[in-house]
């Protein structure tokens, strides 16, 4: 099975140890929804950041963080790391690639380093002005009465020039010659890429055309709510994607504020009755809806929900050391839904997959991520993650009646 994907690929610097109550973080931080400045346990575009403080981003950003260096950095973005999980999964029997985006800067090299460490069928970078895409986290552990919180800053840069024609040109060094020619095709997190969130119905009619199963992974659309704060947020040139999407991933946030509906049971009706072939809603650790309509390589599954995984739980309870964070869960769910689609389509005639199997992947998938610090996981050995996540995957069929 063949599986391209791209979309949302960046380098997560962390800042530990801020403190949100300083003077700098009070002088940068958000005054009304939207004006640019910081807010915990949100995000906000760089160049917003940078108009609201009136001056050069860089100089803007050493002052909020006293100018200490970021402790540490790691790949992250919707797209790259649900794709990297899914050939962690998967192995080399079946070949993952990724087409991504990087700036002229020094930190392409690091995304670069990070790409060549994952078990890619290959990967692809186009190059384009500006800097590579990236987020700095600022973390203050003491906020909150010590339940701890983060604000996040994106520096769209390169990835605001990558367009959907950029995926086709020729690359003489890129062994994947054309980005449709593939069975599975996934878009993930193009709400930060937007030349490619803007052209989605375009680039999902072209894969749909060659064939291929389109997966689409929603991001939380800030460019939307930044430009009509409330409103509903769009997909597709004029919310006319729903008909080329076979599956549709979204949070519960996402899922309402794409679909304008007030409960995400609702949503879920309502992506199907555009034409949707299936969705799969996440609500942290709350059960997951998923439901699966009649057209697309799905079975037909009627609106139902799966709970998250008892075992993974059980051993984060029992063994506090090997907690990470929850970064990325929703990211290696996305990986792990593919993963199962990959392996069911190998298997199964379209219109036959289940969507429940690729759910239970899915749910695992993300469960696991909480043992990991960052989205990312970087195996010592190949088939290492894949080999851990069999037992946590067997105890929830089991727990599922699956």
């Amino acid at each position: 099975m063949v599986i391209h994907g791209t979309g949302c690929c960046l380098i997560d610097f962390l800042y530990a140890n801020e403190d949100f109550s300083s003077r700098a973080f009070k002088a940068a931080r958000s005054r009304t929804g939207g004006d640019g400045g910081v807010t915990p346990g949100k995000l906000v575009f760089a160049e917003d950041f940078e108009r609201f403080m009136g001056k050069p981003y860089e100089e803007a950003l050493g002052e909020l963080t006293g100018r200490k260096p970021f402790t540490s950095y790691n790949l992250g973005g919707p797209a790259v790391v649900s794709l990297a999980h899914a050939a962690q999964a998967l192995g080399r029997e079946h070949r993952v690639s990724f087409f991504g985006v990087r700036g002229d800067d020094s930190s392409a090299a690091l995304v670069e380093k990070a790409l060549a460490s994952l078990p890619f069928a290959s990967f692809r970078l186009i190059d384009k002005k500006g800097a590579t895409p990236r987020t700095d986290v600022l973390s203050d552990p003491n906020y909150d009465n010590g339940h701890g919180e983060r604000a996040f800053i994106n520096l769209l840069g390169a990835a605001a020039n990558l367009a959907a024609d950029d995926l086709s040109e020729p690359s003489p060094d890129f062994p994947e010659k054309d980005f449709y020619d593939a069975e599975i095709i996934a878009f993930g997190g193009t709400g930060l890429t937007p030349l490619l969130h803007d052209s989605l119905t375009a680039l999902l009619e072209r894969a749909a055309g060659r064939g291929a199963a389109t997966v689409v992974n929603l991001v939380y659309d800030f460019r939307s709510e930044n430009t009509a704060p409330g409103k509903k947020w769009r997909l597709g040139t004029g919310d006319d994607a729903y008909p080329l999407i076979d599956l549709l991933i979204a949070d519960r946030e996402e899922a309402l504020r794409t679909s304008g509906c007030s409960l995400p049971e609702g949503a879920a009706s309502w992506f199907l009755g555009r034409g949707t072939g299936a969705v799969i809603i996440t609500d942290g650790a709350r059960p997951v809806i998923l439901a699966a309509g009649e057209k697309g390589v799905f079975a037909p599954l009627p609106l139902q929900t799966l709970p998250v995984s008892e075992k993974i739980n059980e051993d984060l309870a029992a063994f506090p050391e090997r907690r990470g964070d929850t970064t990325g869960c929703g990211d290696n769910l996305a990986g792990g839904v593919i993963a199962g689609m990959a392996e069911q389509l190998s298997a199964a005639k379209r219109g036959a997959a289940d969507l429940r199997e690729c759910a239970a992947a899915g749910i695992v998938s993300g469960g696991f991520a909480c043992f990991t610090v960052g989205g990312t996981y970087y195996e010592s050995r190949e088939g290492e993650k894949r080999a851990l996540l069999e037992p946590y995957l067997a105890a929830y069929r089991k727990q599922a009646g699956l």
